[in-house]
């Protein structure tokens, strides 16, 4: 089961400092305002390597990263598994935003995107590979650190796709598929980690090497291009001062950022800490959990696929994306408040197949939205990073302050922290009505 989270702008000139010469783009590097169609076999591809992305980024956070540090630090369990998942969402958060913009201004002859993808692929092995190894905590950390850097990088080169290349009338269709192998990937996840515990460098490695396959594919597949010859990319501090943007002036994608923050918050909280709530409230062993979770994430998985195909179409075909918003976020809301108190695997299970009911709606409508509403087309790399930049933050608080709440009342307190969760959803519902420029 899976659930798949500023300051006032500067002066303009300091905004835009970044890139000189930035807004006379040339025709030719631009990406036009509404894109061609894209291809069947493109649109696979792109869903082959966000499969594998996925599963590199939820095989540790669903089981392998909670079974590693039970075996390390059994005692402290639940803090160690929050200071470690915290740190290395830090990193993806500090890295990434300038990794978009960077990338909108590589001028490598490969293109703007691929060599990020190569580099995390090469990243995410290293990463693994360390944790697998890792004898304390510290070093697990350090592993986790690099992980952080390859998922940033990754994210960059594909992150984009959307935006650019495919056009407003399929937007909501293919950001759909997206919700499709985030609940495979997930299903995934706690099956092969419950199955591959006996060794532990099968289970850290397995995910990164299903997003080489699938990434080889997609270098060779999906177009890119460098950026345009006139694009200087400017000092380190030029980096940092073009990732803002005036949330006042661009309010919707500022309510949309803020509301993948509110549901991915309590999303978080329920992903970390599902394997260590059917350990400790349900009695079940580590590989037994990991069964019971992919068994349900079956029936989770048929849920997800189902909102997410027709929340993607249905949002495209009668143009309306809030409607679905409010719809996604009251699943994802009841679905928390179930699992909550939960005192069976049955009721357990309910509470994880409307989550994700709930989830993949949000996840292949918001995709769509955001990309409705992002203020610069020709800077997708700068502004998809910001919006993923709402689940990362998320990723990285979250872990850190459940817990805390987890130790409320003696220790343990899944109840308390998924409801904390259900009321932080709650928040989606309240920005999307704000948005004003898409129904």
């Amino acid at each position: 089961m899976t659930t798949p989270t500023p300051p006032a702008e500067p002066p303009q000139a300091a905004a835009e400092a970044l890139l000189a010469g930035h807004e006379e783009l040339i025709a030719s590097a631009a990406p036009p305002e509404n894109p061609p169609r894209v291809s069947a076999w493109t649109i696979t591809v792109y869903a082959l390597t966000m499969f594998g992305f996925q599963l590199t980024l939820l095989l540790p956070a669903l089981f392998s990263l909670a079974y590693k540090v039970q075996l390390i630090d059994p005692a402290n369990k639940d803090a160690s598994l929050g200071f470690v998942l915290g740190v290395g969402g830090l990193i993806s958060l500090v890295v990434g935003l300038p990794a978009g913009v960077l990338s909108d201004g590589t001028r490598l002859g490969w293109g703007r995107r691929r060599p990020f993808l190569a580099a995390g692929l090469v990243l995410s092995a290293i990463g693994a590979l360390i944790i697998a190894v890792a004898p304390t905590i510290t070093v697990m950390l350090a592993g986790y650190v690099v992980v952080g850097l390859a998922n940033a990088a990754i994210g960059t080169a594909i992150n984009p796709f959307l935006a650019e290349q495919v056009p407003a009338e399929q937007r909501g269709t293919v950001g759909a598929l997206g919700g499709v192998t985030a609940a495979v990937a997930g299903v995934g996840a706690t099956l092969l980690g419950s199955f591959l515990t006996g060794n532990i460098y099968v289970l850290f490695l397995t995910p990164v090497a299903v997003l080489g396959a699938a990434a080889l594919l997609y270098l060779v597949v999906i177009p890119d291009r460098p950026a345009p010859e006139d694009v200087r990319v400017g000092s380190i501090l030029d980096v940092f001062k073009n990732i803002w943007f005036n949330p006042l002036k661009h309010s919707d994608f500022a309510l949309v950022w803020l509301g993948k923050f509110c549901l991915s918050f309590g999303s978080t909280f329920f992903s970390t800490y599902q394997l260590y709530l059917l350990q400790d409230r349900l009695g079940f062993t580590p590989e037994q959990a990991g069964r019971q979770l992919a068994a349900v994430g079956g029936l989770s998985l048929l849920a997800l696929v189902g909102s997410s195909i027709a929340g993607g179409t249905l949002s495209d075909r009668f143009k309306r994306r809030k409607p679905f918003i409010y719809l996604a976020a009251g699943l994802i809301v009841a679905g928390l408040a179930v699992a909550a108190s939960a005192p069976s695997m049955l009721l357990f299970a309910v509470g994880g197949i409307l989550l994700s009911a709930g989830t993949g709606a949000f996840n292949s409508v918001d995709l769509a939205l955001a990309s409705d509403v992002m203020p610069e087309k020709d800077k997708a790399g700068k502004y998809m990073n910001i919006y993923y930049l709402s689940g990362t933050l998320a990723g990285v608080l979250a872990p850190l302050i459940a817990s805390v709440i987890l130790r409320l009342g003696g220790g343990g307190n899944y109840g308390v922290l998924f409801l904390s969760g259900a009321v932080l959803g709650l928040g989606a519902v309240v920005t999307a009505a704000k948005i004003r420029s898409v129904r």
